[in-house]
């Protein structure tokens, strides 16, 4: 039997008998379990929100006793008795209540309005004119009775509209407290909290539907359609019928131990077998359709993807046996198989270059490092010599040349710091210009070197050595007797995304066929050179080690460019991408 065959047998199997066995397992054991899972959460549902209450309310009763132990509050609230007319307010005992209020409702969102109700109505609130009365008539509100016979105790009233509030005749839930003088216990106010309607129905929310009801020592606080049904759920999981409609419903129940608050909730017995049958609809049609999906995937992966695999297989096959780098034919394969197939032989192209790259590197490698030791000395042989000729200039009160041996030793320091291959424009600018000093010492009042540095890009890393042999060329190729005064113009500024260094000179120039000359030698590979123009690296770093180190780290995005005229003097520049380069990019020409 064929691979195909076998696969699409295996992968029929495998799939359509656990789907089987899970459809018989699930629709048995989601029956028994679905109701549980429904009154579970409606239980943990009632449980959370009776926890949120019972810290509403805590909070509550600790914010309304808090005016108690400011005896400055009291003493407000006892000038204002019942003798005392309504209208009569003092403005700074508006402003303390005003700003103590605030303070006890600062970032609670639970909280719509707190306010102090005096003997004789008037209004304290955090609230301004615009949103609140002066004053009421305390006996006319419907709380008055509750709050004077709980004598100090809290009461949590129902959802009413209140006629103190201006323009707003939205229903609020309110914690109301006595306020009694601690010093005689006489009343000397009330104090109310008004609910956010807009927390109470966030807090609600995950209640299943609209038949739940919130009970305050069996008053409810909310107005429900089925209050009567929801007023006969005292036993939690307890069966109801409606009379009316004559459907069951599910009684689940909660009483809070620190608060006494009874949430009851009922579900509708249609409700939860809905869920039942939703259920095993959607189970059904899952698995009819899992079943044809499956027996039509193993058909196209036998028939459509197998074969093209296979014929990749002998072609990879044949690669091992031969040992070769031999791609494989494309055109025989289409799709995904057609794409394995070409990233195949792009591997094997990838692997040949990534010899050829590691070899090279390598020569390289080995060669630098033979050179590197061929032209060492040791660094204490070299600096303990020039600290002897130094302490000898120093005796005889040669202090220019002890001070150009020091430059020297510099100089001598930094080259000899190989380790580094980039380094930052600002270090390369202080090597250079050492080495100016020595050249300005040398040769005096003859010698002008201007310098113009942007701050911008004296951090940019530049390869180590690139800046100094450009100076050194100049006094070296650029200056004849017949020039008086050496100018030497050095720049490094940032232009449109590329740092441009530039080294310029009053100088001779360079005869047009030398300079072609160079140019040429600038675009050759370093293998192809002549021994001439090896012989002329040996003194120190030439232009075509600067090109091709730029090359090495920048690819195609840097350029060394030579513009001079004979007597007309010489500019050398170095242009490099500001955030670093890509040999694979495109050119700097492009």
């Amino acid at each position: 039997m064929v691979l195909r065959h076998k696969i699409f047998i295996t992968f029929a199997f495998l799939v359509l008998i656990p789907l089987l066995v899970i459809w018989i397992v699930v629709h048995e054991v989601f029956i028994s379990s679905k109701s549980n899972e429904v009154i579970s959460n409606v239980e943990n549902s009632i449980v959370q929100l009776n926890q949120n209450l019972d810290l509403l309310i805590e909070d509550s009763a600790r914010s309304t006793l808090s005016v108690l132990y400011n005896r400055h509050l009291i003493d407000i609230l006892r000038q204002y008795d019942q003798t005392s007319p309504a209208y009569y307010t003092n403005h700074n005992h508006t402003n303390v209540f005003s700003l103590f209020l605030s303070g006890i409702i600062f970032n609670k969102e639970q909280i719509h309005g707190i306010h102090v109700f005096t003997q004789n109505g008037h209004i304290f609130s955090h609230m301004d004119d615009f949103s609140i009365q002066d004053s009421i008539n305390l006996k006319n509100q419907e709380w008055f009775s509750q709050v004077k016979k709980k004598n100090g105790g809290w009461v949590i009233y129902p959802q009413k509209s209140e006629t103190y509030y201006r323009n707003d005749i939205r229903e609020y839930v309110s914690f109301i407290r006595l306020l009694k003088d601690p010093a005689n216990h006489r009343d000397i106010g009330i104090i109310k909290v008004d609910f956010s309607p807009e927390y109470l129905s966030e807090i609600t929310e995950r209640l299943p539907g609209e038949n739940w009801q919130i009970f305050s020592e069996g008053v409810p606080l909310f107005e429900k359609k089925m209050n009567n049904l929801l007023t006969k759920c005292g036993t939690n999981l307890q069966w109801l019928k409606d009379t009316k409609t004559g459907e069951q419903y599910l009684c689940v129940s909660h009483e809070s131990d620190e608060t006494d608050l009874r949430i009851s909730n009922v579900i509708p017995k249609s409700y939860l077998y809905r869920e039942i049958n939703k259920f095993n609809e959607l189970l059904t049609t899952i698995i009819v359709l899992c079943i044809i999906i499956t027996i039509g995937l193993s058909y196209y992966v036998s028939n459509y993807l197998l074969r093209p695999l296979e014929a990749l297989k002998n072609n990879i096959k044949k690669f091992h046996r031969d040992k070769k780098l031999n791609k494989i034919n494309v055109n025989k394969s289409n799709g995904d198989i057609a794409e394995l197939s070409g990233a195949y032989n792009n591997m094997l192209s990838e692997i040949n270059h990534l010899v050829e790259e590691v070899y090279e590197m390598n020569r390289r490698n080995a060669e630098s490092e033979y050179k590197a030791l061929q032209s060492r000395m040791d660094p204490h042989f070299i600096f303990n010599t020039l600290e002897s000729i130094n302490m000898k200039a120093i005796k005889n009160k040669q202090l220019e040349l002890s001070d150009m041996i020091t430059e020297l030793g510099r100089l001598i320091r930094y080259r000899l710091k190989n380790e580094e291959q980039q380094i930052t424009l600002r270090e390369e600018i202080k090597f250079t210009s050492t080495y100016v000093s020595i050249m300005k010492r040398r040769l005096g009042e003859a010698l002008e070197v201007s310098w113009e540095i942007d701050e911008a890009v004296m951090d940019y890393m530049v390869p180590k050595y690139i800046l100094q042999p450009l100076v050194e060329n100049t006094f070296k190729h650029g200056f004849k007797d017949s020039i008086e005064r050496i100018r030497v113009f050095i720049s490094a500024r940032l232009n449109k995304g590329y740092v441009v260094i530039s080294v310029e000179d009053n100088g001779a120039g360079i005869e047009t066929d030398k300079l072609q000359s160079i140019l040429q030698t600038l675009e050759q590979d370093e293998s192809s050179m002549s021994s001439e123009e090896e012989e002329s690296m040996k003194n120190g770093i030439a232009l075509t080690n600067i090109n091709k180190r730029l090359t090495l780290f920048y690819g195609n995005r840097s350029k060394l460019s030579i513009n001079s005229k004979q007597s007309g003097g010489t500019r050398i520049e170095l242009i490099m991408p500001f955030k670093g380069g890509d040999r694979h990019e495109k050119s700097f020409a492009n």
